[in-house]
């Protein structure tokens, strides 16, 4: 099949090559695309998630393509996590159900390549589910920029600041990124205070 300029302009960002298509794929030329060709582009964004194409699903949805449910759901229990949260954003924006359910799963698995997209959706996330697996994630997530911006996330979700990034608390979460977890524990007794919950629900 001879495929329209427009459909290949779609293609070859999809393949990344160019910088500019590192983070996103051409929307514009996939919107235009004619309904045989839209299918098309649509089947290969599907066979990208398997590949970890964070871009995939949220394209996807950005065009509510209900076809792409079960391929994404399919894919949720190989793929890494950065992966995961781009598919739980993709399900809640097409109506499945919520993403803080599987955010709160990829927090929780210690998931290095999930930890920091996670933690930044869960920024927008104010519920009980969150602030559970943020409080453990303070202090026993791996990677140390994980656990501090839990800190600073549940120092947020308080009300002690309308900073989404609690800049000016920062010494109070910063000890979390210490290896030594007695320096981690001082430093979420303190967040617990403001924050107001049991510091044992980092434990849970």
């Amino acid at each position: 099949m001879t495929h329209s300029p427009l459909f290949q302009r779609f293609a070859e960002s999809v393949e990344g090559v160019d910088p500019k298509w590192r983070e996103d794929v051409d929307m514009e030329a996939l919107r235009a695309l004619d309904k045989e060709e839209r299918r098309e582009a649509e089947e290969l964004l599907m066979s990208r998630l398997l590949d970890n194409d964070t871009r995939a699903p949220r394209a996807l949805a950005e065009v509510k393509c209900r076809g792409a449910v079960a391929p994404m759901q399919k894919a949720l229990p190989v793929v890494r996590g950065d992966m995961k949260v781009a598919i739980a954003l993709a399900l809640r924006d097409l109506e499945v159900g919520p993403a803080e359910p599987l955010i709160a799963e990829v927090i929780r698995s210690g998931d290095l390549h999930g930890g920091i997209p996670a933690v930044s959706v869960a920024r927008g996330m104010n519920k009980p589910e969150i602030a559970e697996v943020l409080a453990w994630a303070a202090l026993h997530h791996p990677d140390p920029n994980v656990r501090k911006s839990s800190g600073s996330i549940l120092i947020y979700h308080s009300g002690a600041t309308d900073d989404p990034l609690a800049w000016k608390l920062r010494p109070l979460y910063l000890p979390l990124g210490s290896e030594d977890l007695a320096v981690r524990r001082a430093a979420f007794r303190e967040i617990c205070k403001i924050a107001q919950f049991p510091p044992e629900m980092a434990d849970s």
